[in-house]
């Protein structure tokens, strides 16, 4: 039936007295008496542990990716941006704001089938409540699939992963920190291979996701999140919580990686060092032991690669690493 065949046959219901038939339909969508969509339907509850992240389930992420062939109307697996307005159009909103610089996209900046995926992974994970909102107003629940809750799974706390020193989770999130100017924002643009990239003002935080095959045909999705200078010391606070810490220190600067073992000593979950710019003339460090001999004595991971030009299985294995050292829930030598 299509959407005017649907409005006249109500409009006939109600000319009819039928009101309770066009009653039912609203309320089974989530309206109220007010004609507005209830809390219940938009926000069913929901809770997470601290150290617990949420993650879509199969069933979640079939129903989104069937929305996206729904409204890629052109079949050329490239959301336009009038396409995307369209899958949007029942919601107060378009959630994302200019996601061009946090996942995969077409040539012109369009949302691709990977980062549009890849992009509601990411909001589930950040914003779980926000996004099954949003879930609701797109038509989810229904009497096979209930309320949103089928769509999303909480996974065990952090300390439990840590503990059996082995991670079940889908999405793996990493703080990386540095100093300024040691190359984090080469090192996150990477992950979703593109250079410079002009992050939004209104962008409270630089963020990217891409999923990483990490053994034959298995992959996660890998999110890397910038850690700044005004957010260091809160997010050490609490110890890092997050799966894996990046800590980059620069190789050609003498006093750089001195920095990068505070920040190291400060962190409660495994951690790696990644020696930046390593294209350039490397320095002697300004510490009691080299990068090398402390990352040992640590059971660190340490990468000495700027990551400037990795492409193919070479920008796959970089970052593979890093997934097996999130998933082992313990810092990993490479050889």
């Amino acid at each position: 039936m299509s959407e005017i065949g649907f409005l006249f046959l109500h409009t006939i219901f109600i000319q009819k007295g039928r009101h309770e038939t066009t009653w039912t339909v609203m309320r089974k969508f989530g309206y109220t008496d007010q004609l507005e969509v209830s809390d219940e339907y938009l926000r069913p509850d929901l809770h997470v542990e601290q150290g617990s992240s949420v993650e879509l389930t199969d069933e979640g992420s079939e129903y989104l990716t069937s929305l996206f062939h729904k409204h890629d109307t052109d079949k050329d697996g490239i959301l336009s941006p009038s396409e995307l307005a369209n899958l949007f159009s029942v919601c107060p909103n378009i959630p994302w704001g200019d996601f061009s610089a946090s996942v995969m996209t077409s040539e012109m900046g369009w949302l691709t089938q990977e980062g549009y995926e890849a992009l509601w992974t990411l909001n589930m994970l950040l914003y779980p409540e926000h996004t099954m909102e949003y879930l609701g107003y797109l038509g989810y629940n229904s009497d096979t699939r209930g309320n949103q809750l089928t769509a999303v799974q909480v996974t065990p706390p952090r300390h439990e992963d840590f503990k059996r020193q082995i991670s079940c989770r889908s999405v793996l999130l990493s703080y990386v920190f540095g100093p300024k100017g040691c190359g984090k924002s080469c090192f996150i643009n990477r992950l979703i291979k593109k250079g410079e990239i002009e992050i939004s003002p209104e962008t409270d935080r630089h963020i990217c996701i891409n999923k990483i095959r990490y053994q034959a045909q298995q992959e996660k999705y890998f999110i890397l999140q910038e850690v700044g200078a005004g957010d260091q010391d809160e997010i050490l606070d609490k110890g890092g919580d997050c799966d894996l810490a990046i800590v980059l220190y620069d190789t050609s600067r003498p006093d750089s990686f001195s920095k990068a073992v505070e920040i190291q000593e400060r962190l409660d979950v495994p951690s790696v060092f990644i020696g930046m710019k390593s294209d350039k003339s490397s320095v002697k460090q300004d510490y009691d032991y080299t990068p090398e001999q402390y990352s040992r004595w640590q059971g660190s991971l340490l990468l000495f690669s700027s990551l400037l030009c990795l492409t193919g299985s070479q920008h796959n294995s970089r970052y593979s690493r890093l997934v097996f050292c999130s998933l082992l829930s313990i810092p990993a030598a490479v050889s």
